[in-house]
């Protein structure tokens, strides 16, 4: 229970984007929530350009509980990230143990199971992505399947500014390109100039304190952050905090 000590109130907040379609999930910064007393707790969940739905949840493994398990429908996809602790996670006949860093990424009808692994309770965030097709298990196959990724074998390259990690850039079920990393980056300095692309993006920040800016507003984040930011918005990110701060950044098309 020591990570949930001194936790930020979960707080969310909302830019002001102008988007054709209303529904569409806007810009938004989401901070780390605390969960005392629950097992599972929703940051977020829209509709995006891509999907029919996009939903972050932030999962913890209880004593009493100590394993979750289920099929995944057929019109879904599973990103899971390891916050704090250990899991072993099972897809199919396929197991591993994963630690803080780490991710799964499970394709639609698949079988699983998540169980604690060592004396410390897991936290992971479960990032949960609807097709607007009825089964794209097809696609899943021919894309190269579920993934299993323990980010202490994932090599850091050194770059300018810091360090890059790499987890992978491949179709899924549901993408032709879903390209996942981890940024690394040193104290003071910007990742890139603020910039605009076609992709919906994620950012997770899963170490130190930074500046997001969306559309030329800034909004301070720090560790277990969350960022959606939509298609087309302009947006850029800094570390502003003591030493260096890490974070996922995915996006997708």
């Amino acid at each position: 229970m020591r990570f949930f000590a001194g936790l930020f109130i979960f707080g969310v907040i909302v830019t002001t984007v102008t988007h054709a379609q209303e529904d569409l999930l806007k810009s938004s910064v989401y901070l780390l929530p605390g969960m005392s007393s629950v097992s599972e707790k929703n940051l977020f969940k829209g509709s995006t350009s891509y999907f029919k739905t996009y939903e972050v949840d932030l999962v913890a493994i209880r004593p009493a509980n100590n394993s979750l398990q289920g099929t995944i429908p057929n019109n879904t996809e599973e990103l899971l990230i390891v916050r704090n602790g250990k899991l072993r996670i099972t897809i199919g006949k396929t197991s591993k143990v994963l630690g803080p860093g780490s991710i799964a990424f499970i394709m639609p009808g698949e079988k699983y199971k998540i169980m604690q692994e060592g004396s410390e309770e897991p936290v992971f965030y479960k990032l949960k992505s609807t097709s607007k097709f009825a089964d794209v298990r097809d696609r899943a196959k021919s894309s190269g399947g579920s993934i299993l990724i323990n980010g202490d074998s994932v090599e850091t390259k050194k770059t300018e500014r810091g360090g890059r990690k790499d987890f992978f850039n491949r179709p899924t079920s549901m993408c032709e390109k879903f390209e996942m990393h981890v940024t690394i980056l040193n104290e003071g300095l910007p990742s890139h100039a603020p910039h605009t692309h076609a992709q919906e993006e994620i950012i997770l920040l899963m170490k130190g304190d930074a500046t997001m800016a969306i559309n030329n507003k800034d909004y301070e984040i720090s560790t277990g952050s969350v960022v959606f930011l939509a298609a087309g918005d302009l947006h850029g990110i800094r570390n502003t905090g003591v030493g260096q701060c890490e974070y996922f950044a995915f996006q997708w098309k």
